[in-house]
């Protein structure tokens, strides 16, 4: 059944939020797991619906075809290849996907300042055309942005190197996009119960492409386990809902550089406004399952899941529908094969004959393990309390932390962030720590500036943590940090209190 709801999903090309092919997707589906047992609701959320009609490069009497980019507004036109982004004013910039392929943007928007026509993206592997997202800003923040001009496409290797050898000619190319405003669906089904609180099964139905493991096998064994669970229905100590996402991949109408997650982004506010965050004990959510994975969450979850649960642990990654509950300090794991998949990520390629069957029957083992334990046990805020108690004396601030867990999710709130680092060498990451005082503290007695982040931001809403832009040595760097902490731990002292 996994395998047959992955190959309907997978079936349509590009199934975006707000598009025709997810409202039928999502019909079809309903009609695979009609039970009196669950109750369904339709969310629906405003999406920025972006769709490629037709794409191509043409060199002489040689067209390629090729994939425009989201999220940009396409458009075409002629000018000279150049492989120099310093020298791609007025021209068309031939280049390769940066190894970090999300990195893409960087190289986009310099291009853009440059005054670039076009750019086209040469994949590392022969035969993939892929999709990647750029945005118009460098941050990673919520806020309405500028769209992205210039067309930017993609093409494959093969056709990359052989526009390589006509470097200072003319080509033209297409990029005929769509982009308009829709609605798309977050699909909530609920097992019936009379539990004040409740686990959340998460996956997303939205892709580029074919998307096979990213996410459809995801929702073909969310089902599973969610079928599974009515079985078992009468041991839980919480109630169950499974939720599949729209606009996980884009879908911000505001063209924001945070652009992914949207769907569980609105699904959050949505809790928030009904006062219903508090209900959710936890999450767990499958992205990218098909291959070699890990378990991404908290080290406090881990330490305690790893006792009953056998799996690799990793500490969580912003990229995944997971951010916005670890964001608001609701526990929360992604299980994901994502760092083994970037030979078909996004692409035509991510097919049912690229998946590892073995691997899949251990990662519905592992989920289905890591499910009846949220739903059947209790997790403890206590190992995360205990070292922040010692953290939070260490930086002069008197409060002792209750164990429990109001002020777990207060605290990790306040604590737990995703971090832009945007350093001296030019390059931009994005970094999870479980206390940003801890983050912040390590940089007093550091010896060397260079080792410093020029910036650092907060993920999502762009707030500036650090600006060393202005400190000339280790003495200013101290009296700096100092004061930083000062202003996080007031901040902390004013919402502890309150």
């Amino acid at each position: 059944m996994a395998f047959s709801i992955a190959r309907r999903c997978s079936s349509y090309m590009d199934l975006v939020g707000g598009s025709m092919a997810e409202y039928d997707f999502i019909e079809w589906f309903l009609n695979q797991i009609d039970n009196p047992l669950f109750s369904y609701e339709l969310q629906p959320v405003s999406v920025l619906l972006w769709r490629d009609r037709f794409s191509r490069v043409i060199h002489g009497s040689n067209e390629f075809r090729a994939l425009s980019m989201p999220l940009t507004l396409g458009g075409s036109g002629r000018g000279k290849l150049t492989m120099d982004i310093n020298d791609s004013g007025g021209k068309v910039l031939l280049t390769d996907f940066p190894e970090d392929m999300d990195d893409a943007k960087y190289i986009y928007i310099r291009a853009m300042e440059k005054g670039a026509l076009a750019v086209i993206f040469r994949d590392k592997y022969p035969g993939i055309t892929r999709r990647i997202v750029v945005t118009a800003t460098q941050d990673y923040s919520w806020d309405r942005a500028p769209p992205p001009i210039i067309p930017a496409l993609t093409v494959p290797k093969e056709v990359g190197d052989e526009l390589g050898r006509h470097v200072g000619e003319e080509v033209d190319f297409i990029s005929d996009v769509e982009t308009k405003l829709s609605t798309g669906y977050n699909l909530v089904v609920n097992l019936e119960s009379d539990k004040e609180e409740s686990v959340i099964l998460a996956v997303h139905h939205d892709h580029w492409l074919t998307g096979y493991a990213d996410d459809c096998l995801g929702v073909g064994l969310g089902t599973l386990l969610l079928l599974s669970a009515v079985r078992n229905r009468s041991s839980f100590k919480r109630g169950l809902s499974f939720i599949s996402f729209t606009a996980e991949e884009a879908g911000n109408p505001g063209f924001a550089s945070l652009y992914w997650a949207y769907g569980s982004t609105r699904y959050v506010e949505y809790l928030k406004r009904r006062e219903l965050l508090n209900s959710v004990y936890a999450v767990l959510n499958l992205d990218v399952v098909g291959r070699q994975y890990v378990t991404h969450t908290s080290e406090d979850l881990s330490m305690q899941l790893s006792q009953f649960v056998s799996t690799q642990w990793e500490l969580p990654k912003p990229y995944f529908d997971s951010l916005n509950f670890e964001m608001n300090g609701i526990p929360a794991m992604t299980l994901s094969s994502l760092d083994y998949y970037w030979d078909v990520y996004h692409t035509d390629r991510d097919t049912e004959d690229k998946v590892n069957v073995q691997e899949i029957d251990s990662a519905l083992k592992v989920s289905h393990q890591l499910l009846n334990h949220l739903l059947t046990n209790d997790l403890t805020p206590s190992p995360y309390i205990s070292v922040l108690n010692r953290d939070i004396i260490s930086v002069g601030l008197g409060i002792e932390l209750r164990e429990d867990w109001e002020t777990y999710r207060l605290v990790k709130y306040l604590l737990s962030k995703y971090l832009v680092e945007y350093r001296r060498d030019g390059s931009v990451k994005t970094i999870y720590t479980n206390s940003i005082l801890s983050y912040v503290r390590r940089f007093i007695n550091i010896n060397d500036i260079n080792q410093v982040p020029l910036r650092v931001e907060e993920m999502g809403t762009g707030r500036v943590i650090m600006d060393t832009s202005t400190i000339k040595d280790t003495r200013q760097l101290s009296e700096y940090i100092t004061q930083i902490i000062e202003s996080l731990t007031e901040d902390m002292n004013i919402n502890l209190v309150t």
